[in-house]
């Protein structure tokens, strides 16, 4: 059952229940990672502590519950990781991770974008110069 709370402004938002467990970071297009498999190289859209979502054609061999292991090739560095297919919507593949990305690399990575992409993250320069 969905649990829904209203706000001071009357606008309704979901209770605790329904954020996520981790962090998710979008990549704009240029920044985008690879994640490599037996399968090949594969464009990755977005990252968490806890999963991935990365882009594979339409009629390729994915499927819910797939196990998956491969690199994570970031900028910096490659990272092992391991997990299970979620799902599949349409070119998007969604993994559940077992082993992948810790936080201390998230939050790099996040930085790192944040100053290089401040309009794709919704902050001004002048604002990020004053923290």
């Amino acid at each position: 059952m969905l649990n829904i709370k209203s706000t001071v402004s009357g606008v309704r938002d979901s209770t605790e229940s329904q954020r996520r467990a981790h962090f998710r970071l979008r990549y704009p297009d240029p920044e985008r990672p690879a994640l490599v498999t037996d399968e090949g190289s594969h464009t990755v859209c977005e990252v968490s502590e806890g999963g991935l979502r990365f882009l594979s054609p339409k009629g390729s061999s994915w499927s819910c519950n797939t196990p998956i292991a491969g690199l994570l090739e970031l900028p910096e560095h490659a990272l092992a990781i391991e997990g299970r297919v979620l799902r599949v919507e349409g070119e998007e593949v969604i993994v559940a991770l077992s082993e992948g990305v810790d936080l201390p690399t998230m939050v790099a990575e996040q930085k790192r974008l944040i100053r290089k992409y401040p309009a794709f993250f919704g902050r001004s320069q002048a604002a990020d110069s004053m923290r």
